[in-house]
Order: C-alpha cells, then sequence, then structure tokens
C-alpha cells in the first residue's frame, strides 16, 4: 500500500488485476470476478523502453469464494458462488487466511509431480514406441501406427443391413457432446440467469436438455449388437456351452478396460499439468480426491452403484451400466439358444415391466425427481445418484434394443405404405413428447411429469427402434442411406474413446480461461463444433496407441482358444424363427 501511495508502478499493477471493480450484468447472474489473471502473474510490460517493471517479491494468483470450495466436491457438481480474484505475494498461503463465512485458494500451491504422473508419461511414451516400432516388424506390423489409421479410416467396407447404426451412433455422440459443451461452461459464464431463462423457456434449447436421450440411444444399440454378438458367440444351437459364455464375457471386459484405464490415468494424473487459470482445479485436475482411492470401482465397473458423484470420470456411469447389461444380456438369451425363445420374450417383457415400475415407484416418492434436471431446487445430485445413473432405472433401452434385434430376426418383410406412415408418426410424436414435455413443466399436472420422467426413455427407446426397423427393412430408403453414410463409420469407430475424453478436453478448455464466457448461441456452436474436432482428433491417437492394439491381441487370445478347444458346429442361422 506504500508503494500504491507512492504510485509504484509494480504495486499498480498488482491491485489493478483484483477483481474488486464492480462488473457489469451482476442483475443477469455475473458472479464470477476474476480481474486480470495475467496481470497478476506476469512482469508488467513497458513498451517505451521495452523493459518490464521489477518486483520487489514475485505474486500469484488467489480466489475468494462466498462458499466454501471443498476439495472432495466433484467439479461438476460444485455450487455457484461470488467468487473475487486478488493478486497476493508468493509467499502468502491459503492457511493464512481465516474466514468461517469465506474461502480462500491460490493456484500454485497444491501441484505436485507424482510418481503416477511419471508413470503415465511413461506408458504413454512406451506405447508411441511400440506402435512406431511396430511398422518395421512383419509379425508386429498390424499394430503399427498406419495400419491402425487404415482401419479408422477405410471406407472400403461391404454395406450392411445395420449400417443404419453407425450413423445413428455418430448423431447421438454430436448430441452428447453437444449437451456437455452447453452445460459444462454454466461454470464460467457471465449470464446465467439470461441462460436458464432460455433452457426453460426456449423451444429449441430443449434440445439441449434432451441430449440425455443420446445416451439412451446408445444403451439400445448396445441392446441390439449384444443379440448378434451372442448369436454369433453360440453357435452351437442345440447346446449351451458355458465356455463361450466366458468368451463373451472376456470380449466385452477386454473392449471396454485398456482405454478405459488409458483416459482414466491421464484424467488422475496428467489432468492437474493441462494448464493454469483463475479456476483452474491444480490440486486434483478434474478428479477428486476419493477417486484415488475408489479407482477400482470404475475398473470392476460398479461406479455408477458405489458413491457416484465422488467416482472418477463421472461419465463412465455410462460404460457401468452397459456392462452390468452385458452380464445379464446371455442370461435373458440362453432360453433363446435353447430353442426355447417364448421364455427369452417373456423374460424381457418382465425386465421392462420390472423397470417400469422401479422408475414411477422412485420418482413418485421422492419430491423434485419429476422434474429431473430442470428442477429448480436442489436436486439433481440425489436424481443423478438414485435414478439417473441406476441400472434398475436405465436398463428398459437396453432390453427394448434386444427386442427390437429379435423382432427384425422373425420379420423380413416390407410394411404397407400406411403402415410405414401410421408407425412413422407415432414414433415422431413419441420423441417429440419425450423431449419437450418439460417444456411445459408449470402447466401440466405431476403424475404426467411423472409418468414422463418414468416413461420418456422406453418411449425414445421406442422410436429409435422404429427407426433402426424401417431402415433394415427397406421402409425407409433415404433415411437409412443418409444414416448408412460411410464417413459415419469412421465418427462410429472413434466413437468409444470419444465419448471418454471429450469431458476432460471440455474442462481443460473452460478451466484455462482467464475471463468469464457471454454465452449466446455463435460461442456455444463455435465451441461445440471446435471441443468435438479436437476430441475426435484425440481419440484418434487413444485407438492408434491403445483400442486397437488391445482389440488385435484380445482378438489373437480368443482365436487361439477357439482352435485349441474346438467345438462342433452348427451353422444354421440362429434367432429365425420359422
Amino acid at each position: 500500500m506504500k508503494s500504491f501511495i507512492k504510485e509504484e508502478k509494480w504495486a499498480l499493477k498488482t491491485l489493478d488485476s483484483w477483481g474488486t471493480k464492480l462488473p457489469a450484468g451482476i442483475l443477469e447472474g455475473s458472479h464470477l470476478w476474476f480481474g486480470s489473471y495475467d496481470e497478476c502473474i506476469y512482469p508488467l510490460y513497458l513498451p517505451a523502453n521495452e523493459s518490464y517493471v521489477s518486483q520487489p517479491y514475485p505474486t500469484k494468483f488467489c480466489t475468494i469464494s462466498s462458499v466454501h470450495i471443498n476439495e472432495s466436491d466433484n467439479v461438476l457438481f460444485r455450487k455457484p458462488s461470488l467468487l473475487v480474484g486478488i493478486c497476493l505475494p508468493e509467499s502468502c498461503h491459503s492457511n493464512d487466511f481465516r474466514s468461517q463465512s469465506l474461502d480462500l485458494h491460490c493456484q500454485s500451491e497444491g501441484r505436485q509431480l507424482s510418481i503416477g504422473t511419471l508413470l503415465t508419461l511413461s506408458l504413454i511414451i512406451l506405447l508411441t514406441f511400440f506402435v512406431c516400432l511396430a511398422e518395421f516388424i512383419p509379425p508386429l506390423k498390424e499394430y503399427s501406427v498406419l495400419s491402425s489409421l487404415k482401419r479408422i479410416f477405410s471406407l472400403n467396407h461391404q454395406h450392411s443391413t445395420y449400417s443404419c447404426l453407425n450413423g445413428i451412433r455418430a448423431l447421438s455422440l454430436f448430441w452428447i457432446i453437444f449437451g456437455h459443451v452447453y452445460i459444462f461452461q454454466l461454470t464460467i459464464i457471465d449470464n446465467p440467469v439470461r441462460v436458464f431463462d432460455n433452457l426453460r423457456n426456449s423451444w429449441v434449447n430443449q434440445l439441449v436438455i434432451g441430449a440425455v436421450y443420446g445416451v439412451d440411444t446408445f444403451f439400445f444399440i448396445s441392446g441390439f449388437l449384444s443379440v448378434s454378438v451372442f448369436i454369433h458367440t453360440f453357435n452351437d444351437q442345440n447346446t449351451f456351452h458355458v465356455r463361450y459364455l466366458f468368451l463373451y464375457y472376456f470380449h466385452r471386459y477386454c473392449r471396454l478396460i485398456p482405454t478405459l484405464v488409458f483416459v482414466l490415468l491421464i484424467s488422475m494424473y496428467l489432468s492437474p499439468w493441462m494448464g493454469s487459470g483463475p479456476i483452474f482445479p491444480t490440486d486434483n485436475g478434474f478428479e477428486v480426491p476419493a477417486c484415488y482411492h475408489s479407482w477400482w470401482a470404475t475398473l470392476l465397473f460398479v461406479n455408477n452403484i458405489v458413491s457416484p458423484e465422488k467416482a472418477c470420470l463421472p461419465v463412465t456411469w455410462y460404460i457401468a451400466n452397459d456392462f452390468q447389461f452385458h452380464l445379464l444380456a446371455p442370461l435373458f438369451l440362453i432360453p433363446f439358444v435353447l430353442n426355447r425363445r417364448r421364455w427369452t420374450y417373456a423374460i424381457l417383457v418382465l425386465i421392462l415391466l420390472i423397470n417400469i415400475i422401479t422408475n414411477i415407484s422412485l420418482v413418485s416418492t421422492h419430491p423434485g425427481f419429476e422434474s429431473g434436471y430442470i428442477a429448480t431446487t436442489e436436486v439433481p445430485v440425489d436424481f443423478f445418484e438414485k435414478v439417473y445413473v441406476t441400472p434398475w432405472c436405465r436398463i428398459g433401452a437396453f432390453v427394448i434394443g434386444m427386442m427390437t434385434k429379435l423382432i427384425l430376426e422373425r420379420c423380413h418383410s416390407t410394411l404397407s405404405s400406411i403402415q410405414v406412415i401410421l408407425y412413422t408418426i407415432i414414433s415422431i410424436i413419441l420423441a417429440i413428447v419425450c423431449i419437450y414435455i418439460p417444456f411445459y413443466s408449470d402447466y401440466v399436472p405431476k403424475f404426467v411429469l411423472i409418468l414422463h420422467q418414468s416413461l420418456s426413455r422406453q418411449c425414445w427407446s421406442i422410436a429409435i427402434g422404429w427407426l433402426i426397423f424401417a431402415c433394415c427393412n427397406n421402409n425407409a430408403r433415404l433415411i437409412n442411406k443418409i444414416l448408412s453414410w460411410p464417413f459415419w463409420t469412421i465418427i462410429a469407430r472413434l466413437s468409444y474413446s470419444a465419448y471418454l475424453i471429450h469431458v476432460t478436453i471440455i474442462l481443460v478448455h473452460i478451466y484455462n480461461r482467464v475471463t468469464t464466457i457471454h454465452c449466446q448461441t455463435s460461442v456455444i456452436l463455435n465451441n461445440f463444433i471446435s471441443l468435438t474436432l479436437l476430441s475426435l482428433f484425440v481419440s484418434i491417437f487413444i485407438v492408434v496407441l491403445v483400442e486397437t492394439p488391445c482389440s488385435l491381441f484380445e482378438r489373437r487370445i480368443r482365436k487361439y482358444y477357439r482352435e485349441r478347444k474346438p467345438l462342433a458346429t452348427n451353422h444354421q442361422s440362429y434367432g429365425t424363427i420359422s
């Protein structure tokens, strides 16, 4: 302060960087008063004599928050609060500040180069050397970079009956990324009041909230394909082999776990080093401290049940559900393989009824759950734990996907034009109702919202089921041609890695910002396009380094196992009901 009174430039620069000056937009919810992060961190440059102002001591950027920031909370679930940026001497520490109502956090205090960080970097380097050197070693050439890139970008594939699934998978991935870009940016915008008004009262913005159905589309596709994989695996129609059941589970686990472990290591040990900024989480990166003790839940695919709000990589709740559904799928389909096909239909209908009843029971007995994520009260975290991520509430889409595949195996005839038009109208109505009922939540009775929250995912899956049925039976040739466009195949091959890494990419973009975002349509679209492309670009590296080599290695293991213990096979087509 003495230097400030003397008008010394280093003191003027230090105090000028504080965010205590009243900003515009307070009535629109502007609560992040960062000040000037760069002005605090970097020395002041003097253009006149091309020199820097000397300081008697270095400074660092800190923030004062009106709500205590608990480091054990996930960065995605922290409560909004007034946050003011201040510039303090480097020697100051957060522990020097004592207040029951305010919280001080400094950016440069928690980041340390850990053993996990070094091991993760070493793993990336070793994998890079392996895939690069594999090009020059004939037995390993299929693991090389060029071979993997050819597999990713190859468009010379035969047209499949189910090629439309690639387009649906790719568009669902884009929808999910769009929803996450929009929602996660709410943590750093300067006009949240305006944004929440648009989310609740804008017809177009309901598509943001509707992005949750992109995950249900993934569940549907997964259930649909599980029937194909199971029938292909159990190729002896009259005998059930437990050994093939093991191969089915082994294939699914090996399909998911290598890429998941790789992205998890990046999120746990490299994300703290992915940037800096006024609110960048330098202590633990994008993971909560509990993640370093409960990582096993993610690797065992139970993180959707064991403290999901504190799990590693929060978006992996979907992967956990998907794996759990695949554990159950063979049990549903064993009667089908043993020519007890009516039993399979009965089991699937029963599971679907249990799913619907469970949803209705949970939503109706917990006030506020009927509104889901559009609730104005503090419901979302409880809703996330008890409904949104739990397998008993999400299995409906997977079961409907299985039923659709079984129906397709039985029905090969082309429907009449009247039937196609009728079913298309019904499907469109179901999709519109699923997305836009929340828009009218203030005008419909509570029981309608309860039914919507309990049945919307199943209704959405039925609409997707009809779309796939129509495409596969040549009842929607134009749409099938669009969804079967070869380009979608490339996106589908990258979809798993892109889904896992896209949230990390979004958070890197958000938390590296030194200023707030004024949320508007052009900004959202620009960020969505750029972050989607960046996610796909990074996913190429993940597929080349991890996903493809591990998939090829797993395929070799299964081939060796089959050749070592061959079984008599029956070449009849499974699932066809004559």
